[in-house]
């Protein structure tokens, strides 16, 4: 998948779409925070945080406690991403780019299981744009039931080194993955970013992505759904820092809980 050539303007989206959702009641997003000035030749650090209101860190996340860890180079080699410690409130991660170019960098977290009450996963549903999810609760007539949910976090970082080589438009095959379709780094203010979502290597329809800047609480900045490909328009509001973010949830058929929930966000910063 290679990034495409086009940018639309503001005009293309419908108002409508840009009407955020209340913050999720459950749950933390997990954005990975590159550098604002990386260079080639000199380590990478990377910020894990976690909390509600991007992109502000609540608790810092044990980095060598993630299932995977990788980065992707300019010329799309695959390497292991390093595990820093912490600082404060954040879960530090490092790479040493050889050269200038686009990088990536993921993780992905180790699935936990969490037992909510009827009302504050129904809220959780609504909130987070998953009303397949509360239609089948209706159909099987468990709107009053608890819920146990096994979840899972996939959150990318899109991080530009001087000029050079480097596509940030290939997937790396995360579960759940948002994978721009132009090149964000070639953006500016008033322009949009048109994105696909991967469930498990496959275009998710109807999934409800959210966007966000720093400074603009904890609700998303904005919202809109997916199309038959999957496939979406996101504004560029501002230069700088933002973050798209995605929750999906299927139903599951194991002993120990009834849904499955996958959690993904994509970090980048716009050039000033």
């Amino acid at each position: 998948m290679r990034c495409l050539a086009r940018l639309w303007r503001y005009s293309v989206i419908p108002a409508i779409l840009l009407t955020a959702l209340p913050p999720s009641a459950h749950g933390h997003d997990l954005w990975l925070i590159p550098e604002a000035n990386a260079e080639s030749g000199k380590a990478v650090l990377v910020h894990a945080n976690s909390g509600m209101e991007f992109p502000k860190s609540e608790q810092a996340p044990d980095p060598a406690a993630f299932q995977k860890r990788i980065w992707i180079g300019a010329d799309g080699s695959r390497h292991a991403l390093e595990a820093a410690g912490q600082s404060e409130k954040s879960g530090l991660l490092r790479f040493q780019p050889a050269t200038t170019g686009t990088y990536i960098v993921a993780v992905e977290t180790k699935p936990k299981l969490i037992t909510l009450d009827a009302a504050s996963f129904n809220e959780y549903l609504v909130a987070d744009g998953l009303p397949h999810i509360y239609r089948l609760r209706a159909k099987e007539k468990l709107l009053d039931q608890p819920a146990r949910e096994r979840y899972s976090k996939y959150p990318k970082a899109l991080i530009r080194i001087g000029s050079g080589l480097g596509d940030p438009c290939r997937p790396i095959g995360l579960a759940l993955e948002i994978v721009p379709l132009h090149d964000p780094f070639l953006l500016e203010r008033g322009d949009t970013l048109r994105v696909r979502v991967l469930f498990r290597g496959t275009a998710l329809e109807d999934a409800n992505l959210g966007w966000d800047v720093p400074g603009d609480g904890e609700a998303p900045s904005g919202t809109v759904r997916t199309d038959k490909n999957g496939e979406a328009l996101i504004p560029i509001a501002r230069n700088d820092l933002m973050t798209i973010r995605l929750t999906h949830m299927t139903r599951a058929t194991a002993d120990d809980h009834e849904w499955e929930s996958f959690w993904t966000t994509l970090t980048f910063r716009i050039p000033n």
